[in-house]
């Protein structure tokens, strides 16, 4: 079974700042070094085009410059449902045509809560330290202040906290037993384990958040869109 590849968490200028390639497969190597093929943008839907033929686009704008996504056929109904001026999740591939760059949308998100910005703003710099090699101790210093700008009395924020030693949050310790304990050879859905969770009183799309991320720490693994292992399991 071939797995999907893991959704990077990064910035739009990240993307459009990059080096684009198509050796093995379109991708951009980053400023600062990250190859990027599949990835989870968090950002403002600033435009919204449904044209003939099945088409749509959207532009995504997260303060660090813009881009577009765009949908042909079945597809771009996914589009066609987002509202301009919302917050959205994005998952998508990278694709260039004509020396623009735009993305293929997998997944979107309409987010309510701003602080989503932050968290997703704290998970890039992880993704940057591991993936590029990059240290910096002003990196540290800026994640723990972007974690505790996201303090609330909310159930939510409160399990975004970091347990102590770990190095993983509360939550994702519960969403890694969840999935090994309903572990099939096709996975765990991503609507099982967000469902299981708001049951409880945690919101969907920070299940969402939560998922993506750990697949970028190399602990769950996307078997096929949208389903999960552990990464050793």
């Amino acid at each position: 079974m071939r797995e999907r590849m893991t959704a990077v968490r990064s910035n739009v200028a990240d993307i459009v700042n990059g080096t684009f390639g198509s050796e093995n497969g379109p991708h951009v190597i980053s400023p600062y070094g990250v190859e990027l093929r599949r990835v989870a943008l968090v950002g403002f839907i600033i435009d919204r085009y449904v044209g003939q033929g099945n088409f749509a686009s959207i532009t995504i704008d997260d303060g660090t410059e813009t881009i577009k996504a765009k949908a042909w056929g079945t597809e771009a109904s996914a589009l066609e449902k987002i509202e301009a001026n919302k917050l959205a999740l994005f998952v998508g591939k990278i694709r260039e045509y004509e020396s623009e760059i735009y993305l293929v949308p997998e997944i979107i998100r309409e987010l309510d809560d701003p602080n989503y910005m932050s968290l997703h703003l704290m998970e890039r710099y992880h993704a940057l330290l591991t993936r590029s090699g990059i240290t910096s101790p002003i990196t540290s210093d800026l994640e723990e202040t972007l974690l505790d700008a996201t303090s609330s009395p909310t159930d939510m924020a409160q399990t975004t906290r970091v347990t102590s030693g770990s190095g993983l949050r509360k939550i994702d310790k519960q969403i890694l037993q969840y999935v090994e304990l309903h572990t099939t050879p096709q996975g765990v859905s991503i609507n099982d384990i967000a469902e299981f969770f708001a049951e409880r009183d945690y919101d969907k799309v920070e299940i969402n958040l939560r998922v993506i991320a750990l697949c970028d720490r190399d602990l769950l693994r996307e078997v096929e869109t949208g389903r999960y292992l552990l990464m050793n399991g």
